[in-house]
């Protein structure tokens, strides 16, 4: 029995990060790994969406029950920034305030640190306090992080793009 509750716990953080939202011409759908069917919501089907306390989940209840989508899920951010207006208690302010706060990432050139790390690439941000000077860190991370891109002969593209509802830097630079 511990080991079926350990697999499905595992099975749901697995998943979780690996599911994406994305927003559709009415709604937005819910695209679960490993082939699921993916799963359509119409705005005007679901009777309300709010944030959980702690603002790190979407609460979405629909008149068969309700779903909740994490701020790990793929796609999150864009979704909570085309919730519409007629959600009366969805927080918009908190949105506002949120996408105000995100500073640029120096590592993927998305403008989405929050807390000195950054929501896209995972990276700790480059901040005064660290021993290394900014460049040479940077280079480093950005050495890290596309390193698969270079391995598999990709190309890493020398401008930053909008990415799942995040603004790109302008003034972003590769160094690698």
């Amino acid at each position: 029995m511990i080991g079926y509750l350990t697999r499905k716990v595992f099975y749901r953080n697995l998943t979780s990060e690996l599911t994406e939202i994305i927003l559709t011409e009415n709604g937005f759908s819910i695209n679960q790994p490993f082939g699921a069917k993916p799963k359509l919501y119409n705005w005007e089907d679901l009777q309300t969406i709010r944030f959980s306390d702690n603002y790190n989940e979407v609460i979405v209840e629909k008149s068969d029950g309700q779903i909740t989508l994490n701020n790990n899920h793929i796609g999150w951010y864009e979704l909570i920034q085309h919730v519409p207006s007629t959600f009366k208690e969805f927080d918009f302010k908190y949105v506002a305030e949120l996408i105000d706060s995100l500073k640029p990432c120096g590592v993927c050139g998305i403008v989405a640190v929050k807390e000195n790390k950054c929501l896209v690439c995972e990276t700790v941000a480059w901040n005064e306090e660290m021993n290394e000077n900014k460049f040479d860190y940077l280079k480093s991370k950005q050495s890290e992080f596309y390193s698969d891109r270079k391995s598999n002969g990709k190309e890493v593209k020398k401008i930053a793009e909008p990415e799942h509802g995040f603004k790109a830097d302008k003034n972003w630079r590769l160094y690698i």
